[in-house]
Parts: structure tokens; sequence; C-alpha cells
């Protein structure tokens, strides 16, 4: 019997099961930032999700940016606050993460703010060598 594929520009994310998608999410986090003694909590995925966000958002401008991969990741991390605090509480917990980072980058500046984003051995994978 021949297995049906997801239509085009269908996430497999959605039709993976929950485990597993929080598994993934937790992995990015792991593999994207600094190791640390905190517990991974859904507010702490939903500042990766604003981190991701605020990439894809504000860098562009200035740098050379994976998009595909730091949206992949931006939505792998905002499934899994979705699934560990429910859809209200979840989109609440993100659109509040989502104003402080981006008030953060409009702050700070979004070219300064993206090439120390740059820096950041955990997100190089996010950025090609040469800026804009």
């Amino acid at each position: 019997m021949e297995r049906s594929r997801p239509a085009i520009g269908h996430s497999s994310m959605t039709s993976m099961p929950t485990r597993l998608r929080v598994a993934i999410a937790a992995a990015i986090i792991v593999l994207t930032t600094p190791a640390t003694a905190q517990k991974i909590t859904p507010e702490g995925i939903a500042r990766a999700a604003s981190l991701y966000a605020a990439i894809v958002e504000f860098c562009p401008t200035t740098q050379h940016v994976n998009l595909e991969l730091a949206t992949k990741a931006a939505k792998a991390m905002t499934d899994a606050v979705h699934e560990a605090l429910g859809r209200d509480l979840g989109a609440d917990t993100l659109k509040d993460e989502r104003e402080r980072r981006f008030d953060e980058v409009r702050g700070k500046g979004a070219a300064v703010w993206c090439a120390e984003q740059t820096r950041h051995p955990a997100l190089a994978s996010l950025f090609k060598a040469t800026p804009r």
C-alpha cells in the first residue's frame, strides 16, 4: 500500500505525534543554546521562539540569514509552547514574549542586535558568512 505524502507546503511537524514534536523542539533548544543548569520550560521555549522570530523579522536586511532554518525553528518552538500550555495560554505567552523581544531589538537597533546574534556560536548555522 502506497503512503500518501503531505501536500507541498504542508508542515510534516503537524502530522507528527505530540511527544515527537516536543522532543524535536527540545532537541533544537539543546543544540542551539549554551549549556545551562536550567530546566526547559514553556516560557524558555517561548524565548527561543521569539529569538528565531526576531532573526527572521529583523536580520535579513543586514545579514545573510538561513530563513528556512530560522522559520522552521521558530515554528517548532511555537508548536511546543502550544502543546505544553494549550492554545490560549500558549498564544498569550508567545505574544508577550515576542513583544518583549521585538522591543529589545528595536531598543538596541536591529543592525547591532543582529550582529550580536551572528557572534553567538549556537546560532552560527542561521547566518551565512558574508553580511549583505
